[in-house]
């Protein structure tokens, strides 16, 4: 039976009208999609004009990076904390790189500009480790573009140890060095803003930056205010117990022109006699063929070259001197060291002949003492061992061992105070000249620095370095 019933009509007080149900606004959504639409514009326009200016002017690209071993072995330690061991030499492609050596062992970090089409990329920054030492690579930087205005930038950390360093200064464009040396009270950080030799050292109580050139400055990470400062020839001595800065006038280098590295070089890898000011090198005309000296940019970085080849079967020298005329008195200080950097390329003899005599680099010192009697300080350096095991290893004037380095690669050498090896007696009181010589039948060696430290090591408190 059907229902007749009348259907209930709807409330009219819930019910939507009929015209709001099937009917919008659709001036008003075109008016969100409009904001929406130039919103995003908008963002994308900022984020491209942005993108770009970071791109142009504030990216960068990493600089060449090597490792090289001049004696014994390194340890390196990457982003994985697996230790390897380096004894010869490597590109170092990951930041984050940690370096370590241990007491006979030598390695330099070298740090170059980028090649370009015109000339063979140049020594930026070298970092020698001296033995003992622990260092860590963080980066290091530059512009990717010649019109950017950001510096260079170099960055290390971890430092326990000692350092020589190198800056020199090539190109238009500035350099910020940055090292950091971790302690438990916050650390200190050490800037170096020029072009110039620096020596660093840190250890549990002190970290010490003595610049034999150039400017550098030195703060404790968790104090405010401004750094100190250090110019050529001072020393900064940063107490890390007493939170306490000294600086003080310690060492400085008396040569003229002792570091040979730092001249502007000829590019195009082109020699020149020009000898740097203060120096005089000579060749003895009565010892063919005849070794030559020049000025050179090698493998990237300026330096004198003494080299004698033709297949020759005799003795012969290029030496380089620097006279003081005079004397220089060194008789109120109490440390006088030397420090040479250097490359052996090629040496025919044997250690250093059968006198150990005929070294392929000798360094040399002559004197006076109190008394007016003459006296000499040398020290050579070879690569080429002796198979038979007979050969001699220090000269009849010598007090001390010759040393033995790796042939074509870089060593920096420190004496170390050589007041320590003579009487007191016979300490020099009038310095007459410093020498730097190949001797033997053919040789070939690439000379970076001869610098020369006189000082006192206890004055204003300070200990040495």
């Amino acid at each position: 039976m059907t229902d007749h019933s009348p259907v209930a009509a709807p409330d009219a007080d819930t019910a939507p009208p009929v015209a709001e149900i099937g009917a919008a606004h659709p001036e008003r959504i075109a008016w969100m999609v409009l904001l929406v639409a130039f919103a995003c514009f908008c963002v994308l326009t900022i984020g491209l004009v942005f993108g770009v200016y970071q791109f142009l002017f504030q990216s960068t690209v990493a600089l060449p990076v090597s490792l090289e071993v001049a004696i014994g072995t390194v340890g390196i330690t990457g982003a994985d904390m697996i230790e390897a061991v380096e004894r010869d030499q490597r590109n170092l492609t990951d930041t984050g790189t940690s370096i370590s050596t241990d007491a006979l062992s030598q390695a330099t970090v070298q740090l170059h500009t980028l090649a370009d089409d015109d000339a063979q990329s140049a020594l930026l920054v070298a970092v020698t480790l001296q033995g003992n030492t622990v260092l860590t690579f963080d980066y290091a930087n530059t512009p990717r573009f010649d019109w950017s205005q950001l510096p260079q930038r170099i960055q290390f950390t971890s430092l326990q140890g000692a350092l020589d360093i190198l800056v020199t200064g090539v190109g238009e464009r500035s350099l910020q060095m940055d090292i950091y040396i971790d302690e438990p009270g916050g650390g200190v950080h050490v800037q170096l803003l020029s072009k110039g030799r620096y020596r660093l050292s840190a250890s549990a109580d002190e970290v010490r930056l003595l610049s034999l050139s150039g400017r550098g400055t030195a703060r404790f990470v968790d104090e405010s205010g401004s750094p100190d400062s250090v110019r050529a020839g001072q020393e900064l001595v940063m107490r890390l117990g007493s939170r306490s800065v000294i600086q003080q006038e310690r060492l400085q280098s008396v040569l003229n022109n002792p570091t040979f590295s730092l001249i502007e070089p000829t590019r195009g890898g082109s020699a020149s006699t020009v000898v740097p000011p203060g120096w005089e090198c000579a060749v003895p005309p009565d010892q063919p063929p005849q070794g030559t000296y020049s000025l050179v940019e090698f493998e990237g970085r300026p330096g004198m070259r003494l080299r004698r080849v033709n297949h020759a079967r005799t003795n012969g020298e290029v030496r380089c001197i620097q006279i003081f005329p005079g004397g220089l008195d060194v008789s109120g200080f109490d440390t006088i060291r030397i420090l040479t950097t250097f490359s052996p390329e090629n040496q025919s003899l044997s250690v250093c002949g059968s006198l150990a005599s005929e070294c392929i680099l000798m360094l040399r010192i002559d004197y006076r003492d109190i008394y007016d009697n003459h006296g000499s300080w040398l020290r050579g350096f070879y690569y080429a061992e002796d198979v038979t095991g007979a050969a001699r290893k220090t000269c009849a004037s010598c007090i001390q061992d010759h040393i033995h380095t790796r042939q074509a690669v870089w060593y920096t050498f420190d004496s170390d105070n050589l007041l320590n090896l003579i009487a007191e007696e016979n300490h020099p009181f009038l310095i007459d000249s410093v020498t730097f010589y190949a001797s033997g039948h053919q040789f070939d060696v690439v000379v970076g620095e001869v610098i020369l430290l006189v000082g006192n090591s206890t004055k204003n408190g300070g200990n040495g370095s």
